[in-house]
């Protein structure tokens, strides 16, 4: 299941141009579906016919004109509002005169009949959004608000044509008096943005239509967004056979904790060895080791020489890569702190370390002010930002990095060659030309040490082999799984990130009793 962005909608919607489904077949198919969806929802609920669409001047309004023609024609009463004025592309117009003259079509001008165009809304069965597309950013005009906060008093059902107009299907943002509808037909696929709050509680349950798009549509988009489920992040765990040994399961080396942060340096570490991986060692200071080592006794331990402030100090950084040179992967971050000592580590440790890299936290904070260094990965690196860190790395506001997360991964991944997890709701997965998106986990995430229980996972994943970008989008998804199960169990304001890491035993179970069944 693929999301895609506007850009990459057009890009498919051309491509099918090209190869035999026509820009004019996809919106007769589009207004097809949309009136087939209508039909079926005045009959299941016993509605009236009465059927209002506010149709805006573009495709989407076109998209409009083909289903109130259709229903039209099929003996239904329907209402068309233009509340743009009159068509502005080639398609929307020649829709517009299909649509023009046909029986039980009434065609308003909003601008010249308000009183009556609200007085048809008011009665209205179904009043269908139609007005701004896919490709729709910014803020909805005062005459649109004024319509749809009417339309939003009344009581008939509100259908939005491929998405509710003013929402934003790139960030996921919507414009202030964007319609909330109950239900969204989607052309397609399920857009990107429709994925993402607040948009996506404005959709009401989204229904996808097929209009005609063919695989071929999508070939050559890099980057395409695409759902990464259950199924896809089973595969990648590695299978445990008879004669598998430690040995058999990786080696990672977690570089974390400083005296103020030694809890980090716990999760991450228990959260590796939980998820399989076969030897897990913590360089951390004396300190650290010695509070969590008692809580963590499968871990080995390499004692780090502290600075006065209770870090890491610059004098361990050849130690540290040394015996980074007999693991498969390196985690580097949770709880680190940043200081003088632990930038210098973590900046030998990118540029150095033979196998992949995983960077999180205060490694990324390490990091922030001199993002070049990533261009100097000796192997594969990836980091693991929420949207504050994610701000930090880009020169942008927490608000702004927030609002474009997508984009944002999309381009470090491009420009740096490694793998961003652009976490949020959903997370985002970027790297090697492919964007997954993983939906899993709830509001319960919302705790500290969550991101460090998330690190522990995907480098166990990455130390055991797992392919880094798959390993990274697969250790979201068994995040969120576990603290799905945490949630039910413990509820979703009490749960710990400890308890999220205890849950992974059940979604591993679920994966060795599922067994071969994908």
């Amino acid at each position: 299941m693929i999301f895609p962005t506007p850009k990459q909608m057009r890009s498919i919607e051309d491509n099918s141009d090209r190869s035999g489904a026509s820009l004019r077949t996809l919106m007769e198919n589009a207004g097809g579906a949309l009136a087939v969806l209508i039909d079926r929802t005045i009959k299941e609920n016993g509605l009236s016919d009465g059927i209002v669409f506010l149709c805006g001047s573009g495709n989407n309004g076109g998209d409009g004109f083909v289903a109130a023609r259709s229903l039209a024609e099929n003996g239904f009463r329907v209402t068309v509002v233009l509340v743009c004025g009159d068509p502005s592309t080639e398609l929307a117009a020649l829709e517009y005169c299909e649509l023009s003259g046909v029986r039980g079509a009434e065609v308003l001008e909003l601008s010249e009949s308000k009183e009556k165009a609200f007085y048809r809304i008011s009665s209205a069965a179904v009043i269908v959004d139609a007005v701004f597309g896919t490709g729709f950013h910014g803020f909805l005009p005062a005459d649109i608000k004024e319509c749809f906060a009417f339309a939003m008093k009344c009581g008939g059902v509100k259908i939005a044509a491929d998405v509710p107009s003013g929402g934003d299907c790139l960030r996921g943002t919507a414009s202030d008096g964007t319609m909330k509808c109950s239900c969204t037909v989607t052309f397609g696929y399920k857009k990107i943005g429709m994925m993402m709050y607040p948009l996506a509680s404005l959709c009401g349950d989204i229904i996808t239509a097929d209009i005609g798009f063919t695989d071929k549509c999508c070939e050559d988009i890099d980057y395409l967004p695409e759902l990464f489920d259950e199924k896809a992040a089973f595969e990648c765990i590695p299978e445990r056979y008879a004669d598998s040994h430690k040995g058999s399961f990786g080696r990672l080396l977690n570089i974390a904790g400083c005296s103020r942060m030694s809890g980090a340096a716990l999760l991450s570490t228990r959260a590796a060895l939980k998820c399989g991986t076969g030897l897990v060692e913590l360089a951390s200071t004396e300190r650290v080791i010695d509070r969590i080592a008692s809580a963590v006794p499968e871990a080995v331990y390499m004692p780090l020489d502290e600075d006065k402030n209770g870090s890491a100090a610059a004098s361990n950084s050849d130690n540290i890569l040394a015996e980074a040179g007999s693991k498969t992967a390196v985690s580097i971050g949770c709880g680190l702190s940043v200081t003088a000592g632990t930038r210098s580590i973590v900046k030998k440790v990118i540029s150095e370390a033979a196998c992949p890299v995983i960077l999180d936290a205060d490694g990324i904070n390490c990091i922030a002010d001199n993002i070049d260094i990533i261009s100097n990965a000796k192997n594969k690196l990836i980091i693991t930002p929420h949207a504050g860190e994610l701000a930090r790395l880009t020169g942008t506001s927490p608000a702004e990095a927030a609002a474009e997360r997508l984009t944002l991964a999309v381009n470090l991944a491009r420009e740096y060659n490694m793998i961003v997890v652009a976490k949020g709701v959903p997370t985002f997965v970027a790297g090697c030309g492919k964007v997954y998106v993983i939906p899993a986990g709830n509001p319960g995430l919302s705790k500290g040490g969550s991101g460090d229980v998330l690190t522990g996972i995907i480098a166990g994943l990455c130390a055991q082999g797992v392919e880094p970008v798959k390993a990274a989008a697969a250790g979201v998804f068994l995040h969120g799984a576990a603290a799905d199960i945490a949630a039910e169990k413990y509820s979703m304001i009490s749960m710990l990130p400890s308890d999220v890491i205890e849950c992974l035993s059940f979604v591993f179970r679920k994966k060795e009793q599922i067994g071969q069944k994908y």
